[in-house]
């Protein structure tokens, strides 16, 4: 019992201070035009997610960050009607949670001496609790872009 209560204290505090630095990520390295970030082809702008695994049934019962860490940006506070000053802050807030997540995965390594079926109990947590967050990242990301992008060619004309 010790031993599980020591697991969940120590992904709870790793998972706070990655999530807690994620913040600290600038926007200025968010807006970088990384290749990790854009849609892949096999993705088909975010449908391949919705045809694999439903996410946009899902997608609004995970969680939201903000209620464990006032830094982390919600998307509750963003209004994506029209503003594309607000949309584009959205789209790199998807990015700053996609590194987030896949950070958090990382610390499972903690554990590659342990027996293995805290191995395996330890390895399923963290794909659970973090690629859901991701994949939720890469479904909404390209349709967040192609609001923006919509937007900037209403204005230029």
């Amino acid at each position: 019992m010790k031993k599980i209560i020591y697991i969940a204290l120590y992904w709870f505090i790793v998972q706070m201070i990655i999530a807690q630095l994620g913040t600290r990520i600038s926007y200025k390295f968010l807006e970088k035009d990384n290749k990790y970030f854009r849609s892949w082809n096999i993705e088909q702008e975010g449908q391949l997610w919705q045809q694999l695994v439903k996410v946009q049934y899902w997608k609004d019962h995970l969680p939201d960050g903000q209620n464990l860490n006032p830094n982390i940006s919600s998307k509750a506070t963003f209004d994506l009607s029209k503003n594309m000053n607000d949309i584009q802050r959205f789209i790199l807030e998807t990015r700053r949670a996609e590194v987030v997540h896949l950070l958090s995965i990382f610390p499972v390594i903690a554990f590659f001496k342990a027996s293995k079926n805290v191995k395996i109990i330890n390895f399923i947590y963290v794909i659970i609790a973090n690629v859901p967050c991701m994949i939720v990242q890469r479904y909404n990301r390209p349709k967040l872009i192609r609001i923006y992008n919509k937007l900037q060619k209403r204005k230029g004309d």
